[in-house]
């Protein structure tokens, strides 16, 4: 079902910004045209791939202290393409998942202190036995300590917890083998819950009992558009998240250019982004929003205010998603440029940039939903209990409250009524005859039960 979404005026173009080229004013945009033209992808597509990649490379190593909290680099991507296996997308990501081991192993010998080393040949032949089992040891931590990180930086499981990376919170997860509705639909109810949570927060997971605190996860997929429709069809809640969903109209070519091209660029620049992530070591390099260069984004958000007490149906629009899009689009501008912090620049092409990935990602999405745009239930800033409450409402309808609360271990009745008053006050489910449902007109469907989907 193609839906239909109506585009604000706040999401337009702003002055200045009407054709892609004006972009030229960033330092990234040459590779980015580079990128765009050798393998035919329209620049669009090719911003939002590269600056994925980049944010994943470079990780909590840099951050924006803002109203709606830290943003760091790292977000969700979902490519939707024509082809099933497109080789144009692996490139953004092709240093952390195919070359990233040996890169770690690389940086596991370098100023490795060789305890036995001697200035000339005659006391090499005199290695003294405890020194080169010294020697031997601290390679051996090396060694393993490149190995755990190549382990964390990137996962193709959905799983949770995911394991934090040694040096900070971010992991990357790929396209898991078999397929991200695939794969979806094998994680526990409970572990769904903690998946959207944590993507909508992108922030470590909280740990359960007996578990460490995990990294938080943004993925990168890329899936033709049959696999699309079916991930938003059974995860509608996917809408929701501070993601994009983009889809690339044409096919790109496969080219299989040596690294000396556009591809070899990516890669050094994914190192080198690396590189500052490796030596922040969990002391993040923090820029503070200051009003003279985000002044743009003030702009839009006063706009966007007035758009929304304007408006009186339900919306998948969130103009707080655009924002942390272009604070973090800022702040990867300016890594990348290497500036010393966010200027009007680096603030006025970010928010533009993400405006126009926004509004792609909203056309993208309402030609998946199998409902209207206004009927996808509007569960941001539900807390994990009441999320949880509410996602347990939509696969078994009908249930008594007592009946609900005994679904749920420790959910005693003052917290059951609690979370059933603040969901009733967001008008996502209602009582029927002392039973609890979704709310309607807004019903959808939330797919098939976890005990009864195929696995």
């Amino acid at each position: 079902m193609d839906t239909q979404i109506e585009i604000p005026d706040f999401l337009s173009p702003g002055e200045g910004a009407g054709g892609i080229g004006s972009f030229r004013l960033l330092g990234i945009y040459d590779l980015v045209d580079r990128f765009a033209r050798e393998f035919q992808i329209d620049h669009e597509i090719a911003f939002a791939s590269l600056l994925a990649g980049f944010g994943h490379s470079v990780g909590g190593a840099f951050e924006i202290d803002s109203t709606l909290g830290i943003i760091r680099p790292p977000f969700s991507l979902l490519l939707i393409t024509p082809e099933t296996d497109a080789v144009w997308p692996r490139i953004p990501i092709r240093f952390l998942v195919e070359d990233f081991q040996d890169t770690m192993r690389l940086f596991a010998k370098v100023n490795l202190h060789q305890g036995s080393e001697q200035k000339d040949g005659a006391e090499n032949e005199s290695h003294h036995p405890i020194a080169d089992r010294v020697a031997n040891t601290v390679d051996t931590a090396k060694a393993v300590y490149a190995d755990k990180v190549s382990e964390r930086i990137t996962s193709a499981s959905l799983e949770i917890p995911f394991p934090r990376v040694p040096f900070d919170h971010h992991v990357l997860l790929t396209t898991p083998p078999v397929g991200p509705c695939r794969a979806l639909r094998q994680l526990s109810p409970d572990n769904t819950i903690r998946f959207e949570h944590a993507l909508s927060s992108n922030a470590p997971l909280g740990p359960s009992v007996g578990e460490f605190s995990g990294a938080a996860p943004s993925f990168y997929w890329q899936v033709e558009r049959t696999e699309a429709r079916k991930i938003v069809e059974e995860n509608p809640w996917i809408t929701r998240l501070p993601t994009l969903i983009l889809e690339s109209d044409r096919p790109g070519i496969a080219a299989l250019a040596p690294d000396g091209s556009v591809a070899g660029e990516i890669h050094r620049r994914c190192l080198d982004l690396f590189v500052m992530r490796h030596h922040a070591m969990l002391r993040s390099t923090t820029f503070a929003v200051e009003s003279k260069p985000f002044q743009p984004v003030h702009e839009f958000l006063t706009a966007a205010q007035e758009w929304e007490n304007g408006t009186k149906e339900l919306s998948l629009i969130r103009p707080s998603r655009v924002v942390e899009l272009a604070l973090r689009f800022a702040l990867l501008f300016t890594v990348l440029d290497k500036k010393p912090k966010p200027d009007l620049v680096a603030a006025f092409y970010g928010l533009e940039l993400a405006k126009r990935l926004y509004t792609r990602h909203l056309k993208t999405t309402a030609k998946l939903l199998p409902i209207s745009v206004s009927h996808v239930p509007d569960t941001e800033g539900l807390s994990k209990r009441e999320l949880a409450v509410f996602m347990r409402i939509c696969e078994r309808p009908g249930l008594t409250r007592s009946e609900l609360g005994r679904t749920f271990k420790k959910l005693n009745q003052p917290e059951r009524d609690r979370v059933l008053a603040s969901l009733i006050g967001r008008e996502l489910i209602e009582l029927k005859g002392g039973k609890v449902y979704q709310s309607s007109p807004k019903q959808f469907e939330m797919g098939t039960p976890h005990s009864q989907q195929p696995r």
